[in-house]
């Protein structure tokens, strides 16, 4: 069963990112982007659980903030990104349901904004138009 229709696998993944501790939550979502890698089942079931608990977390912000952090981590490094990685962030970013610009911690301070501007303009290959938009700036 995909994650993003529930299941067994979506729901203990959700009790494990309420229920664990900042720091092991964090290594819990860095293993789950492990398995963002190249096109196949495995990567879209991965991607499916990040971006279903990114979803799911309305009631904690700080899980999708960590969800937001890890893979920004991964996208500021040197290249090549996995092909999952850049597909799950660029879900996150365009889909309307996520709704990424409208989090706080996006707007937290103007080094994260520009930080969040410039990973998106580059997944996005689109340098003209920022994926999310400057503080004041007209939606």
């Amino acid at each position: 069963k995909p994650p993003s229709a529930g299941g067994v696998s979506l729901d203990l993944f959700m009790k494990l990112s309420r229920d664990l501790e900042t720091e092991a939550r964090y290594l819990f979502l860095n293993a789950l982007a492990n398995q963002l890698r190249f096109p196949n089942a495995h990567t879209h079931f991965f991607s499916s659980s990040i971006l279903a608990l990114f979803q799911a977390a309305h009631d904690k912000e700080v899980v999708r903030e960590q969800i937001t952090r890890v893979l920004i981590e991964r996208l500021i490094v040197y290249k090549p990104h996995p092909w999952g990685l850049l597909i799950t962030f660029i879900e996150l970013i365009k889909n309307p349901a996520y709704d990424l610009a409208r989090h706080d911690f996006v707007r937290s301070s103007p080094e994260i904004e520009q930080l969040f501007q410039s990973v998106s303009r580059f997944c996005l290959q689109g340098p003209s138009s920022p994926a999310i938009p400057a503080a004041g700036a007209e939606s």
